[in-house]
């Protein structure tokens, strides 16, 4: 845990292969006092090394991915899911999209490319390669439509080794996968050669390759047009395609040169030696996306792996008041390119050879290279570098001494609220006639790294109090302790806090009426809500009678899943997930359930499925939950079972729940969940119909999870 005060914030925006690599060297030599964030749109970064074997059947999809979660986790940076939009290289802010800017001192841009289609070409014409994120999955639809549809010609644009390596790859997966297919198998070049790029002997290695394999190359084809699966050239000839993959050398995003970076012809930024832009020296710009002016080399995948060291080294000269080092790309590279089986040919200046030995060294490359972001060391040393220089030696106080500068807090009130921000010391709520007040409090330390995200999960967090009594929320008061840091540092902090916290409070459609802020070791947030209800509308834990069902809104995981989140253990996908379902308000759920005839309600949280069943059972009524219909979260299992990962409260559940002799399945009912579901007993006549009423609001993992018993306690059925 990072317990010293921010000074900086750095921000990568990209999870490219050289910001993979300065990740695991900040998770090695971590700077104190840098507040590091990475923004990316995927959870996953797929290696390009790996691509064609992953096509060819060779891999794994986990084993050709670098997992960014575990990543940030291990390198302490906090992790943004989303896209980037602009940068304002005067505010020093990095636009978002649903969500507010980011901040930053210092920036460095690794966010590859875009496909490079004519105006002419729709993508949804083509299946481009890249960004491969997107293309793998496009790919995937392919091999099911393969499996099911009559293809007969397939066509790939491009001749470079990235459509050459693909061309070869998809025809051997095919040909394997489906023996008794056929098809035939195209490939377009606008040179008179393939391979324009290497030597004249590997050349006619893969021109013999092609050949052997009847692969027709159709040469001096400059495609304009892709319009259901004709293929025209530039001199009109045509080729009828059943699919046509894009393997074309890839252009810039637009957002750069929109932002006013200096950008080439094509759009790539311009950076010097160091690495940093031509635009702004605390800016750097790596991979696909960036061209060394005084170096220019070609887009290829191991150029950016290896700027990931000298970007590290000069992010860190600059940040600790160093100069960065220049640095000079090699001119040339070995270059292993696989034909489809597990054989390739080696490249380099006038020589090729070719084995499957050089298969298997390609592979012992990548598979090392990858290891070094799935095996992750553990580190206790002491930091070298620290920005801790840059406080003075005051004592930070405590008691209202602690609290954030009251001109801070007013500039970023004023801005996300404007006029309706709180002005008075108190708050006035007017109950109205005929309602109960209803109130809840919760407050805990952050465990997701993204403010933003963490504000509104607390938010829909303490508001599902008031949902559990069929009430409707009101207004919250927040209660904030901010990590102690700079006034820059603390506003951006607060900006993301209050604006998630605002973001989530219009869908439950409540209000901000005031709240506390201090500094602290650590971020933790809270919140007081308040909500009305009508008193004869509103909902116990203990009204169940016998025979009614248990209807649970959720899934069950959370606990599990970021207990394993901390120890850098758990997937991407399963943490994005978990995020997507803590952030679902139970508002809606609310008003679907208000149709029918709740007997009981409760929502699942600290205390488990288990627990908090407990809590609406009363002597002679008890509760038998069905364990094969609890819907359990995406990677809970895994967590629990095969990595053996439980939350801290996972045992006292356990225990107070006083259930024993069950099976390891049962272990997900004693989870403790941060904004989970509701959990309604209504009468078995009506608890298939708010179950596909639910399904149909967006509540997918809405399931019947037991029924109320006229005997004491709990029981869990199989």
């Amino acid at each position: 845990m990072n317990n010293f005060p921010i000074a900086r914030e750095l921000v990568l925006v990209g999870g490219g292969h050289s910001h993979v690599i300065f990740l695991r060297m900040l998770g090695m030599n971590p700077v104190p006092g840098l507040k590091t964030t990475l923004i990316s749109p995927d959870t996953r970064t797929p290696y390009s090394g790996m691509l064609p074997g992953l096509i060819a059947g060779h891999y794994q999809e986990d084993e050709a991915y670098i997992d960014l979660v575990p990543l940030c986790r291990f390198a302490g940076v906090d992790f943004i899911q989303s896209e980037v939009g602009a940068v304002d290289l005067d505010e020093q802010t990095v636009a978002l999209s649903g969500r507010p800017a980011v901040h930053y001192d210092f920036l460095s841009l690794d966010i590859g490319s875009a496909p490079a289609l004519d105006a002419s070409i729709s993508d949804s014409d083509v299946i481009s390669v890249k960004p491969i994120s997107t293309f793998l999955t496009r790919w995937n639809a392919f091999v099911k439509r393969f499996e099911l549809e009559a293809v007969s010609d397939i066509g790939f644009v491009g001749a470079g080794a990235g459509g050459v390596e693909l061309c070869l790859a998809v025809q051997y997966f095919l040909s394997k996968q489906f023996p008794d297919r056929s098809f035939r198998t195209h490939l377009f070049t606008e040179g008179k050669t393939i391979l324009s790029e290497f030597n004249t002997s590997t050349r006619i290695r893969f021109e013999r390759l092609l050949a052997t394999r009847n692969i027709q190359v159709h040469r001096e084809f400059r495609a304009t047009s892709a319009a259901g699966g004709l293929l025209v050239s530039a001199d009109a000839r045509e080729v009828q395609l059943d699919e046509i993959f894009w393997i074309t050398q890839a252009s810039a995003q637009s957002w750069p040169s929109e932002s006013g970076f200096d950008v080439d012809a094509a759009g790539f930024i311009h950076v010097g030696e160091t690495l940093q832009t031509l635009s702004a020296g605390n800016v750097f710009a790596v991979g696909d996306c960036a061209r060394m002016v005084n170096h220019p080399r070609p887009k290829a995948g191991v150029y950016a792996v290896r700027q990931g060291k000298p970007l590290f080294r000069n992010v860190m000269a600059l940040l600790l008041g160093s100069s960065p080092k220049p640095y000079r790309p090699q001119s040339s590279f070995l270059s292993l390119i696989s034909t489809g089986p597990q054989h390739a040919i080696a490249s380099r200046n006038g020589f090729s050879l070719e084995g499957d030995w050089a298969w298997r060294w390609k592979n012992w490359i990548d598979s090392r290279f990858m290891k070094r972001f799935s095996e992750l060391p553990n580190m206790h040393q002491e930091p070298e570098n620290s920005l801790q220089a840059e406080f003075d030696d005051k004592m930070h106080c405590g008691g209202c001494g602690s609290k954030v500068a009251a001109d801070l807090l007013h500039d970023v009130l004023k801005d996300i609220l404007g006029e309706s921000a709180p002005v008075d010391d108190a708050a006035r709520i007017e109950i109205p006639a005929g309602k109960t007040l209803l109130q809840s409090v919760d407050h805990f330390r952050s465990f997701v790294n993204d403010p933003y995200l963490q504000a509104r999960i607390a938010l829909c967090h303490s508001v599902s109090d008031i949902y559990a009594c069929g009430g409707t929320p009101h207004s919250v008061l927040a209660s904030l302790t901010l990590p102690f840091g700079k006034p820059g540092v603390t506003k951006s902090l607060l900006i993301q806090i209050l604006q998630g916290t605002v973001d989530q409070l219009q869908e439950e459609g409540a209000i901000l009426i005031g709240g506390h802020t201090s500094e602290g070791l650590e971020l933790s947030i809270g919140f007081t809500a308040n909500g009305t209800v009508d008193p004869s509308d509103a909902w116990s834990k203990q009204g169940s009678s016998p025979g009614d069902v248990l209807v649970l809104t959720k899934a069950l995981g959370t606990g599990t899943i970021f207990a394993a989140d901390m120890r850098h253990l758990a997937k991407g996908p399963w943490v994005s997930d978990a995020l997507l379902q803590m952030t679902r308000s139970n508002s809606d759920a609310v008003n679907i359930a208000k149709n029918f005839t709740i007997q009981a309600c409760t929502d699942i949280t600290g205390f488990g499925l288990a627990g908090h069943c407990l809590e609406m059972t009363r002597p002679g009524l008890g509760i038998e939950l069905q364990l094969s219909n609890v819907p359990v979260m995406h990677g809970a299992t895994e967590c629990l079972h095969a990595l053996g990962i439980t939350s801290s409260l996972h045992e006292a559940n356990k225990r107070s729940s006083g259930l024993s002799g069950l099976t390891s399945a049962a272990e997900i009912l004693f989870d403790p969940q941060t904004s989970g579901g509701l959990l309604f007993s209504v009468p078995a006549e009506e608890s298939e119909k708010l179950v596909s009423t639910l399904k149909s609001a967006g509540y997918e993992q809405a399931s019947i999870v037991g029924q109320v018993t006229s005997s004491s306690g709990i029981q869990v059925a199989t």
